[in-house]
């Protein structure tokens, strides 16, 4: 009993050395997240081997920053390194390795920012408040890696990739730009809100922002999934339409070779009656 509570002591007091010891685990999960979804969203077909040693790699050089580096210049360097890992291991172009970070970030700041303002509403303070209590940081880390892990399942079960949003008519490609540049706008005015006004907010703004984003979210999913099955569609409407035009060229080659062979049959029928 003595020592689950020593144990609740340290968890609920401050302790910066023991969330600099927890982030070290909680690095190599989010990496490992980070990965699997950048292989999902490229469609990317790897080995073991690349996609375990550019794990191991990332999770070394993120851990360096994290102790040498302060934030939010360990941040920038981290997708960069990232990026660069991604053209060694996965031979993949800049913009496609841009793309297998940027969005697994863009997910990990929105869980984020809900799940800051949750803990505003629960406990009446911000966040920045709680992050040097190990207990609640882990909480908090939980919940975040639990929700991007539900997006990589997510992922893989709908088969959500990059390549199927790719050869798209304008009208499709101005709604996914459209809501891409919504969602940065979203997301640096709930950064801005969450980092200078949550202390001062009242409950309904809080809840208010909490819906928006989870509707946005989920808004989003919708119309990128809409946008993958019309060009599913598209394409299986070109292919039919290729098979008919084959099929035509097909019959009348045959009606062609028909008649010609028709003709040659004749000509030898006539050269054996004479």
């Amino acid at each position: 009993m003595n020592t689950i509570q020593k144990i609740m002591n340290i968890l609920m007091n401050p302790n910066a050395e023991l969330i600099n010891v927890i982030s070290i685990p909680c690095t190599l999960i989010e990496i490992i997240i980070y990965v699997n979804m950048c292989l999902v969203l490229l469609n990317i077909k790897t080995d073991r081997k690349h996609k375990y040693l550019c794990i191991l790699t990332v999770s070394i050089f993120s851990c360096i920053n994290r102790f040498f580096i302060t934030s939010p210049f360990n941040v920038i360097l981290n997708i960069l390194i990232i990026i660069f890992m991604y053209l060694i291991f996965f031979k993949v172009k800049l913009l496609e390795a841009t793309v297998g970070i940027g969005i697994p970030f863009i997910l990990t700041a929105l869980f984020e920012m809900i799940s800051s303002q949750i803990y505003t509403l629960i406990f009446n303070k911000p966040y920045a408040e709680f992050a040097s209590y190990p207990l609640y940081s882990i909480i908090f880390l939980l919940i975040v890696y639990t929700c991007l892990f539900i997006m990589l399942q997510f992922f893989k079960h709908f088969k959500v990739n990059i390549t199927l949003l790719t050869n798209l008519n304008k009208k499709d490609s101005l709604s996914i730009l459209n809501t891409v540049i919504l969602g940065f706008i979203t997301i640096f005015l709930q950064l801005y809100i969450t980092a200078f006004y949550n202390n001062i907010l009242p409950h309904a703004i809080i809840l208010l922002s909490i819906a928006c984003l989870i509707a946005y979210f989920f808004v989003s999913i919708f119309n990128i999934l809409k946008t993958k099955q019309l060009e599913i569609a598209n394409r299986d409407i070109k292919n039919l339409q290729l098979y008919n035009n084959t099929l035509k060229i097909m019959y009348d080659n045959i009606r062609a070779f028909k008649h010609d062979f028709h003709n040659i049959m004749n000509g030898i029928g006539r050269i054996c009656n004479s």
